[in-house]
């Protein structure tokens, strides 16, 4: 696998929307005892603020990710939320950038794997409780199912 560009400059997009939001974020926060005297005000202030450094930590967290090319999903995530008002433009080009080298990101092994790797150590170590052997799994279709029952 040929290692591209397109996850370096979506993870920069990001983390440089990232630090906009948060700076917005803090923005808003710093500005929140001004909006005191005014009820409405003190609300519409700390949504913005609470979302904007919420989105904020996850676009540099996903940012970073992009750089390392680990965690597709993280980085997408972080490039989706850099998408917010202050970085619209930085936020789309990241989420393109990142979506288009999909591939070039390593995966981690999943969960799924772990259960036959669990099995076959305790066939080694000689484990025969009911619990510690696996099931197997043949599904039959030869008969209707509960939707086509109903239908």
């Amino acid at each position: 696998m040929k290692n591209t560009w397109k996850p370096t400059a979506g993870g920069i997009l990001a983390i440089i929307g990232g630090a906009i939001n948060l700076l917005a974020g803090l923005g808003f926060t710093l500005f929140f005892p001004l909006a005191l005297p005014f009820r409405a005000a003190l609300m519409t202030v700390g949504v913005l603020g609470a979302l904007f450094l919420g989105t904020g930590i996850v676009a540099l967290i996903g940012g970073i990710s992009a750089l390392q090319r680990k965690r597709w999903g993280l980085s997408l995530a972080g490039a989706i939320c850099a998408i917010s008002p202050p970085s619209t433009l930085l936020g789309i080009l990241s989420v393109v950038f990142i979506a288009m080298a999909r591939d070039e990101f390593t995966s981690t092994p999943s969960s799924a794997s772990k259960p036959a790797e669990l099995s076959v150590a305790s066939k080694e170590s000689g484990d025969t409780s009911p619990g510690s052997q696996p099931i197997p799994c043949k599904p039959d279709f030869s008969e209707l199912g509960e939707g086509e029952r109903n239908a």
